[in-house]
């Protein structure tokens, strides 16, 4: 089958040529196209590229009906509702390594020019004037910048502004500082940052956190004299704030990239200000970064569709390699696991809680959380839960989800232990392995037993007497049904006994029912874990 992908915004030619040549995929480029065009396109994209015209909203989502993935060719995911898509099970991904670059430098551009004044000379001259004493300006050599965000585009300013002998503090409110030490750079807090520095420069997206990092209330407690760059996302600094500042002289400049509105509106009162360097969001307009972009774009597209690999996912966590490598039986083995105590419990149950135990405590566990929460839910969801929205799908549903991490190890070097609770208060209970990179249940309901959780268990509880494992081998050969692995355990001697079968074929209700009748049978379920 041909995955549809749908690019509805401008895209690099040679990026949309070289996903046609793949015969995997069937494209749809419409290089800009209407709202009404996008709608009736929608339904049958598997894939959809976007760059920053297309608004990917809840009422679109709603309309697309088989979209697995969302590209945006670029950093900024404003226009995409992703808890929505999330919750549709449509995985959110950036290209944020193509345009580092051009953004950076585009800054950087945007603080020389405005410590020169080099827009308004310009305009000056053309107008025919000579005001060379107009338009003095200052140096940036030992003048401090504050960077705001220290991801790919922040890194790649202070780079540049160090080989410009600029005195760079920096702050990040999403990375710890221990984990900056190689940009050999102080790291401040928001405050300080604020209260030192000659230029600032943003460099991160939109949040909570970041909105109006600069506003009426704080504008006081800036350095007098402080230039202000954004090249980020409208809405970092408040613009109403921008505006007094550059009134009142507390800041002496700003140059803008990006604002709240795109396009600005006629009135919007920074045209009018004669310190302010305003550039219509072209950050990342360069053809060298088009191009990468694209080229990115175009790798995650087919990584994902071929290998389900979702790098740059902002809705999925993203693994490196070798982290991928070591956490593949924890979340193959998470799936099936959660789909058979989800049997067990007969799809009720409100509280799943997971212990990881060992090595694999150490690791990003989410991967293996949203696995088992997807096993869990697939009994009454079917192919509506999925490894995006299966996390939203069980707090909707009412569902706790309790997490721990041990880094001791409970018998082997890594383990994972699942339980559920059911509403009645009952416990269904099984722990897991990696063994030889493939997942190994190693306990049931708290006894020991060693099973692959794969194919067509039947799980018996029986009374520990004698010949109830031949009797049952022996009811499973009278109904046709060939036994593939029979494992064994108990409690204590004569109490209470689990049997696990591993066979080639379901068995029918009516056969199920009269095993679960056989003397000595406490219980009998059938999970089909294909």
């Amino acid at each position: 089958m041909k995955h549809s992908i749908l690019v509805s915004d401008k895209f690099d030619d040679e990026g949309i040529q070289r996903l046609r040549s793949n015969p995997d995929f069937e494209v749809i480029y419409e290089n800009g196209c209407d709202r009404k065009r996008l709608v009736e396109l929608i339904g049958a994209a598997h894939g959809l590229v976007i760059r920053s015209a297309t608004k990917v909203d809840a009422e679109l989502i709603e309309k697309a009906k088989n979209l697995k993935l969302v590209v945006r060719a670029g950093v900024g995911v404003d226009n995409i509702d992703i808890p929505e898509a999330s919750r549709r099970g449509i995985i959110v991904m950036n290209s944020p390594g193509g345009n580092s670059v051009s953004t950076a430098e585009h800054a950087l551009s945007l603080l020389m020019s405005m410590a020169r004044n080099i827009p308004a000379a310009s305009a000056s001259m053309k107008g025919g004037k000579w005001e060379k004493s107009k338009f003095k300006g200052v140096e940036i050599t030992g003048k401090t910048l504050g960077v705001v965000g220290l991801g790919r585009i922040g890194k790649e300013v202070v780079k540049r502004a160090r080989g410009l002998r600029m005195n760079v503090i920096g702050y990040d409110p999403f990375i710890p500082a221990a984990n900056l030490a190689d940009l050999e750079i102080e790291i401040v807090s928001k405050e300080e940052l604020l209260s030192r520095s000659d230029f600032i420069t943003v460099h991160t997206p939109l949040t909570d956190s970041t909105k109006h990092l600069i506003n009426l209330n704080n504008l006081s407690s800036l350095k007098k004299g402080v230039r202000i760059i954004n090249c980020a996302r409208g809405g970092i600094y408040e613009e109403a704030a921008v505006t007094e500042g550059l009134r009142s002289g507390i800041i002496a400049g700003a140059a803008l990239d990006v604002f709240t509105q795109e396009p600005v509106p006629a009135d919007f009162p920074l045209l009018s200000a004669d310190n302010c360097v305003l550039t219509p969001h072209l950050g990342a307009s360069t053809d060298d970064a088009e191009f990468a972009v694209a080229m990115e774009s175009i790798d995650q597209i087919v990584e994902y569709f071929k290998t389900g690999i979702a790098r740059n996912a902002l809705n999925f966590p993203t693994l490196d390699p070798a982290t991928l490598e070591f956490l593949k039986p924890y979340f193959e083995g998470g799936e099936k696991a959660g789909k058979l105590l989800g049997q067990l419990a007969n799809g009720d149950f409100h509280i799943i809680e997971i212990n990881y135990y060992g090595d694999v405590a150490g690791y990003n566990t989410q991967p293996v959380t949203t696995a088992i929460l997807n096993g869990a839910l697939s009994l009454a969801l079917g192919d509506e839960v999925n490894f995006v929205n299966a996390p939203f799908l069980a707090k909707d549903r009412g569902i706790k989800v309790l997490e721990n991490k041990n880094k001791e190890s409970r018998g082997f070097a890594g383990s994972v232990e699942i339980i559920f609770t059911e509403s009645t208060g009952k416990k269904v209970s099984l722990s897991y392995t990696s063994l030889q990179k493939e997942a190994m249940v190693t306990a049931l309901f708290g006894l020991n037993i060693e099973f692959r959780p794969e194919g067509i268990l039947i799980i018996i509880e029986n009374r520990d007497v004698p010949k109830v494992v031949g009797t049952t081998g022996m009811f499973l050969g009278d109904h046709n049904i060939n036994i593939a692995h029979l494992e064994l355990s108990r409690d204590v001697k004569g109490g209470t006994a689990r049997c696990v079968i591993t066979v080639d074929e379901l068995l029918d209700d009516s056969s199920l029912n009269k095993m679960r009748k056989m003397e000595n049978i406490i219980s009998a379920v059938q999970i089909d874990l294909r």
